[in-house]
């Protein structure tokens, strides 16, 4: 084929997977904004390749083949995850490379592996049986990658600060509305990632617009009022659970034993609860947890929504932990995994949180399936709680439950409250193993909080549902699924009704809860 045909078609197929994600505009004319940066990837790509290759159509193959697998991917993603890829997802790039087990079976299921198998050899086919083309074809393409590079380098000037104005203008044309399903189905992938990306650098938090308050001119945590003149002596502590994918699935499983939340339905009955109004699925813990920890609701963000931990990692911002530390709290996080996931190594320092517990405080705790088990880590909670004189709180992130819930990964086998033989070992079956140990938890910390000289509030909350094959009933406004939230205390008095709640609001519940 002749390098420009070659050329050509790799454009054209390019823009017709862009055209069709972009439902908005798939039938429209040409737009140099929305059309032109998936054209400049895919031209681009195939020129480097042209250059490095002499071989047209194996470039040919590999871009469009890339567009093709990028847009399987992300379709992928938004049927799972209920959103498509986002500029921010590229901080977790090394997060995917050490965790694989964490990302690659969803995104990257087995037929999609099966296809890139068969990819693999095709081209290798097809090198076997393409010759080069003439050397002055590889020059060519050299130099037009080369002119290429120095418009890419125009665009990237546009997110320096000497370029605010004409990148402000270009936002103000095509402003994004920062819904990421909006903006893809409006945008398609590369302009909403451009788009984004400008308004991350030049909009985000200034003059008023959605984003992390910047600490010189940040108020106090949303979440937490004043401390009352009259505190309660001796001062409780605090111990809030975020619970890995945990939410009363009874509602969507006819089949579920009713005891199967047993300790949940017991510490709401003496305390309170309900549904809790994630704007998550399966994925984007830091996203709640951020929410929670600092009473800011996701839409105050603007982009940090996406990942908030990316912004907070590299500044200080008020928190709940950090109104506690004012009232004379110990603040600490324990969590049973490798504290730099979400770079939370950096991020709680900054939230507050004094002392830090991560996986290698627990070498040598008790495991179920690939995880620290939660009854492990509530034994850990209370010993921890046990040996401080001062008021605590204490901020818990659970793992045991982390999917994915692969078939094998209970050995030979476990109990979701179902009969033996009824418990086939589906990834709904691992689950619900894993659901039951979870609110045994609760019921533990409960118990054992009981025993501390101090009185204690135990709040926790689910983070997302995981990705399981429910039915999609009980969405919250955001269309994602609800989880569910808890408060119960040592003391008498906050019983309440039955609500449900949005992240930002469970600190402020937890707050009047310390002082009442």
């Amino acid at each position: 084929m002749h390098p420009l045909l070659a050329f050509l078609a790799a454009m054209a197929a390019s823009l017709a997977v862009h055209r069709f994600d972009t439902v908005s505009r798939r039938f429209h004319g040409f737009d140099p904004v929305i059309d032109g940066p998936p054209a400049a990837v895919s031209g681009m790509g195939f020129l480097g390749l042209l250059a490095l290759t002499g071989r047209p159509v194996f470039s040919l193959i590999l871009v469009a083949g890339g567009s093709i697998l990028l847009c399987v991917v992300n379709r992928l993603k938004k049927r799972l995850f209920h959103e498509p890829i986002v500029f921010l997802d590229a901080s977790l790039t090394m997060q995917v490379i050490r965790h694989p087990g964490f990302y690659v079976p969803y995104l990257f299921p087995r037929p999609v592996l099966y296809c890139g198998a068969v990819a693999a050899v095709g081209l290798a086919l097809v090198w076997i049986w393409e010759p080069p083309a003439d050397p002055r074809w590889r020059v060519a393409a050299l130099a037009g990658l080369l002119a290429g590079l120095v418009g890419a380098g125009f665009l990237a000037s546009l997110f320096t600060p000497q370029k605010r104005a004409p990148a402000v203008k270009l936002l103000r044309r095509h402003a994004p509305t920062l819904d990421a399903n909006q903006d893809f189905a409006r945008y398609g992938l590369f302009c909403s990632f451009f788009l984004h990306g400008l308004w991350h650098v030049h909009v985000r938090g200034r003059d008023g617009q959605p984003g992390i308050p910047r600490i010189e001119t940040a108020p106090a945590a949303p979440a937490t009022p004043a401390a009352p003149q009259s505190r309660p002596h001796p001062r409780p502590h605090l111990v809030l659970v975020q619970a890995e994918s945990f939410f009363d699935v009874r509602r969507h499983l006819p089949d579920a034993p009713a005891s199967l939340l047993a300790h949940y339905d017991r510490l709401t009955t003496r305390g309170t609860g309900g549904p809790f109004e994630v704007q998550t699925h399966g994925a984007y813990t830091m996203r709640t947890e951020f929410s929670v920890l600092t009473g800011l609701p996701l839409g105050s963000l603007g982009t940090d929504a996406f990942n908030p931990y990316f912004t907070a990692s590299r500044q200080i911002v008020p928190s709940l932990a950090w109104r506690l530390r004012e009232q004379g709290y110990r603040t600490a996080c324990i969590h049973p995994f490798r504290l730099s996931f979400f770079r939370r190594n950096r991020v709680l320092p900054n939230l507050g949180f004094e002392e830090l517990r991560g996986e290698k405080d627990f070498r040598r705790a008790k495991r179920c399936g690939p995880f620290v088990s939660d009854a492990a880590l509530a034994q850990d909670v209370l010993a921890w709680l046990a040996a401080s004189r001062e008021p605590c709180f204490v901020f818990v992130i659970t793992m045991e439950a982390h999917g994915p819930w692969k078939s094998g990964r209970l050995g030979n086998g476990g109990s979701s409250g179902m009969s033996p033989a009824t418990f086939a070992g589906t990834p709904m079956d691992i689950y619900l193993h894993h659901l039951r140990h979870t609110d045994a938890m609760f019921g533990a910390l409960a118990d054992g909080l009981t025993q501390l000289p101090r009185p204690s509030v135990l709040c926790g909350y689910g983070d997302h549902v995981g990705c399981l094959p429910v039915d999609p009933c009980d969405q919250t406004t955001s269309g994602h699924m609800a989880t569910q939230w808890l408060l119960w205390s040592t003391r008498t008095g906050i019983e309440g009704e039955k609500r449900a709640l949005a992240p930002h609001e469970l600190g402020r519940v937890a707050w009047d809860a310390l002082f009442a």
